[in-house]
């Protein structure tokens, strides 16, 4: 939504943004007249974690409390009624009748961004057959077709919504899109030298001997002409994304790792019993969430002595500016996101994508609209089957120019040369700018 939210302001429109309390908005937002932020009280967090019948006795308590929430800031803490009012789904309950009923009184018109389909969302929670789960999809098929406006990212979900709830898009759909960020070899050095989660003391013996110094980090040196290059026997650096929910298994990824530390350590036995033929992986996984705390202990368990050799695992929050310059400094990206609806992208590899980041993703149904497998990544579904692709894709001896360079080709040809996918800057002129015409 700061997409949209900097696209509005470029467009000369005073944009508020309604949000909970979080991370800091970028320079351009945060140093912007036209932008003003109107904050929601902290919702009930707690009442996720708890067992299905306190779930079931205090959600309602917790969506009436939102419901206020977001009726008061959008009715009277912005004084100058909203021509339009842009909404990200899910979630759905509260969000979409409060929305809609506001934007009645207002006469603002009402424009829904489908990410995902909130009772789907739900349903991992409570089963597809819950009365709850029903509830929730009649209230968001009703008030979902009452929208001025509607916007989606992939074909399966246009089809979806069109076939279940009745909503045409005629020309709504937001493709996948480039945000580029690619860092010099010196700027890589640079962010290398200060992010904490790459420079932490756990990781000193980790990494090869000698990595942290006044000229050297874990992934750079500098060569005889004071030019930063990377080292020839760094880690690989993988980055992941998430929100730690249920529709994503983290579970896979550490079986993987398992898999590869165990192909790693029967590598290095073959040579001279200490160096591998497969490099050393450190995995950064960004955001926050209730699962994190359970991830991070299932991860120093791995990484007790006598357990992983060759892989690290670590979790991190990065500023804003600084998660799409990890993306483009990244050997590989991975994405565990499992679609709930079948409908919806991870949008974690369009910006992945975005930096020139080849993905491995799991499979689902509509995944193939985004990552093509073996050219700008590869798909799986089962921990050997991702294990098997890392250990291909980061083997310096598989291939010559490696497949990841390749892959990295691929993605720069779609965008430059293909056109597959636009710029934000053009997609959103494309699609939105008509929405929003007199």
């Amino acid at each position: 939504m700061l997409y949209h939210a900097s696209s509005f302001i470029e467009h000369g429109f005073t944009t508020y943004i309604v949000a909970y309390r979080g991370a800091s908005l970028p320079k351009a937002l945060a140093e912007s007249s036209l932008v003003h932020m109107v904050y929601l009280p902290t919702p009930f967090a707690f009442v996720g974690a708890l067992p299905r019948p306190l779930f079931l006795l205090l959600a309602p308590v917790k969506v009436l409390h939102a419901a206020f929430a977001l009726f008061w800031a959008l009715t009277f803490r912005i004084k100058r009624a909203p021509s339009f009012l842009l909404i990200q789904n899910p979630p759905a309950v509260p969000t979409l009748p409060i929305v809609k009923c506001v934007g009645s009184v207002r006469k603002s018109k009402v424009v829904i961004d489908w990410h995902n389909t909130g009772y789907s969302v739900l349903s991992l929670r409570l089963g597809p057959q819950s009365p709850v789960v029903k509830v929730a999809q009649w209230i968001e098929t009703f008030f979902g077709r009452k929208a001025f406006a509607h916007l989606c990212v992939t074909e399966a979900m246009k089809k979806k919504l069109q076939t279940e709830a009745g909503i045409k898009i005629p020309r709504g759909m937001l493709e996948p899109c480039w945000v580029s960020t690619y860092l010099a070899e010196f700027a890589l050095r640079k962010l290398f030298s200060r992010l904490d989660v790459l420079t932490s003391p756990s990781l000193t013996s980790f990494f090869a001997p000698k990595s942290f110094s006044s000229t050297t980090t874990p992934f750079t040196m500098l060569n005889s002409s004071s030019s930063a290059t990377l080292s020839s026997n760094r880690p690989a650096l993988l980055v992941s994304a998430t929100s730690w929910t249920a529709d994503e298994d983290f579970s896979i990824l550490l079986s993987a790792l398992s898999l590869y530390d165990y192909s790693a350590k029967k590598a290095a036995q073959k040579l001279d019993g200490t160096t591998s033929a497969l490099p050393k992986i450190l995995v950064v996984i960004t955001g926050k969430g209730a699962g994190k705390a359970a991830f991070e202990a299932q991860v120093r368990e791995k990484e007790k002595e006598g357990g992983w050799e060759h892989v690290r695992v670590r979790t991190a929050w990065l500023a804003i500016e600084d998660y799409p310059k990890l993306l483009g400094s990244a050997d590989l990206g991975i994405s565990l996101h499992a679609s709930t609806s079948g409908a919806d992208l991870p949008m974690k590899v369009v910006d992945m994508f975005g930096c020139g980041l080849p993905v491995c993703a799991l499979d689902f149904a509509c995944i193939g609209e985004l990552v093509k497998d073996g050219v700008n990544g590869k798909v799986f579904s089962t921990p050997e089957q991702l294990a098997d692709q890392l250990e291909n894709l980061l083997s310096p001896s598989i291939s010559s120019p490696s497949r990841l360079e390749q892959m990295r080709a691929n993605i720069k040809a779609a965008r430059e040369v293909h056109r597959t996918f636009l710029s934000w800057e053009e997609n959103w002129d494309e699609v939105v700018s008509p929405i929003l015409a007199p």
